[in-house]
């Protein structure tokens, strides 16, 4: 961290921002001023990633969404390569949005990513110099001072405890500001270490951070010095309005006696992509059928291509139908019989809602968290079938004595559920639709809202 440090410190007659991060703020931020609730609520969402592009960025566009129904006015700043049209989200007007153009003579380098390997072209953290974290928070102050002079939003909410969430408290201190945590920076904290000195003494001055799961509530407790009573046990949901069960559709649009395994995220290691398409060559297909494993995704990086690479060298039908909008991607889990997520780290895979939702049945590795918040009567009925994880040596990195047995755990796991898909149902899809019926996102931001308008009142939550 020393040369971080030295930087912040040297910074002529103007504090700059990374010294202030340092320094977090030392006025309580808890003493608000209450807003009239009778006019309506301003939010203002900040998010550092581009929208609609990865979980958080999905996240963001359905809460926009419901913010939306719930009468909410609403400004976005989000970040974007200034070679990409403007950022569009649902039932937001374009002049309410600010970009944070990146590749520019300002900022030239491309968005850093909340994960190492991202979907589009990024930068990592763990390779900012000094001189790009101050180019980075002046980039995000001056979107977030001008719009917070214009829009005067009642509260703001970040995504991701992290920098630009640590930025936007020292900057408005006496705004109310919600944070949703989705993972990575917990990921990004051990990854990035250096940076984590500018990330939690502002960071642990929010107002309130909303979890994705029970386990996650401890993490953000030890490593952000949050005291539980402001953290709010959230989730995240899916989209009940696309992702559905159709089992018409599924029979109409594939080959008879096909069965359709379905896995869909970044193309990466830390996904456990590699040893999915290994074990492919050894999962037990049910008699008279066939089976196709569809990988959707952007792979983003060389990585992402060594890995595709493999498909050809692979026994059996692999088929790459990259990345997919929320609706394409409805669409091919609607003929899928099983969704298989083998990764090794996830904040809250919001896929296995959406999987769930259009009839898969699941293998999933058993990630921290994920009994904390998935329906107990998917794994006791098999519709979700856990396989463990390796051992880990380094956040998301398999320990190489393990992978042999996982890679004939995750084929196993697979060819139980193609068995099970075989036969008559065990669960009816409408007592697993039941299972989840908490988890759209009108339920999700129902409880959202309720957050905002008391931190706005004054009125204890």
């Amino acid at each position: 961290m020393g040369a971080f440090t030295e930087y912040g410190e040297s910074d002529g007659s103007k504090e700059s921002l990374s010294k202030r991060l340092l320094q977090g703020i030392a006025k309580n931020t808890f003493d608000k001023k209450h807003t009239d609730m009778s006019e309506p609520l301003r939010v203002l969402h900040i998010i550092s990633q581009q929208p609609g592009k990865t979980g958080s960025g999905i996240y963001l566009q359905a809460i926009v969404t419901q913010a939306f129904h719930f009468g909410i006015k609403q400004y976005v700043i989000a970040a974007l390569p200034v070679t990409e049209s403007p950022a569009r989200l649902p039932h937001l007007n374009p002049e309410n949005i600010s970009p944070v153009f990146f590749e520019t003579i300002d900022l030239p380098f491309p968005v850093p990513g909340m994960s190492d390997v991202m979907p589009y072209e990024s930068t990592r953290f763990s390779s900012f110099t000094p001189e790009m974290l101050e180019m980075y928070l002046e980039a995000f102050s001056s979107a977030i001072t001008k719009t917070v002079k214009q829009f005067q939003p009642h509260v703001i909410h970040t995504h991701h405890l992290w920098l630009v969430s640590a930025l936007t408290r020292i900057l408005n201190p006496d705004i109310p500001i919600v944070t949703t945590c989705h993972g990575t920076e917990l990921r990004q904290l051990m990854l990035a270490s250096e940076l984590k000195p500018f990330v939690v003494p502002a960071c642990s001055k929010i107002d309130r951070v909303l979890a994705l799961h029970a386990y996650q509530v401890e993490e953000l407790t030890s490593e952000y010095h949050l005291p539980s009573e402001r953290i709010d046990l959230i989730g995240a949901g899916y989209r009940r309005d696309i992702f559905y069960h159709a089992p018409q559709t599924r029979n109409r649009t594939r080959p008879a006696k096909e069965l359709r395994v379905v896995y869909a995220g970044k193309i990466s290691r830390a996904k456990g992509l590699p040893w999915l398409i290994s074990a492919m060559q050894d999962v037990i297909i049910p008699e008279d059928h066939t089976m196709c494993l569809f990988l959707a995704g952007s792979s983003g990086s060389r990585e992402g291509d060594d890995i595709l690479s493999r498909i050809d060298k692979s026994s059996g039908c692999i088929e790459y139908v990259g990345p997919l909008s929320q609706e394409k991607l409805a669409d091919l889990l609607k003929t899928a019989d099983i969704f298989v997520l083998p990764s090794f780290y996830e904040g809250l895979p919001l896929v296995i809602l959406e999987a769930i939702a259009c009839g898969c049945r699941i293998v999933v590795t058993d990630l921290p968290g994920l009994s904390s918040w998935l329906p107990a009567e998917l794994v006791e009925n098999k519709v979700v079938k856990c396989v463990p994880l390796p051992r880990l040596v380094h956040v998301d990195e398999p320990n190489p004595e393990d992978l042999p047995a996982f890679q004939k755990q995750l084929a196993d796991a697979i060819s139980f559920q193609l068995k099970q898909s075989t036969l008559p149902e065990i669960c009816r899809p409408e007592d697993i639709q039941s299972c989840i019926k908490d988890f759209s996102w009108e339920s999700i931001f129902a409880k959202i809202e309720t957050i905002y308008r008391k931190l706005c009142s004054g009125e204890k939550i």
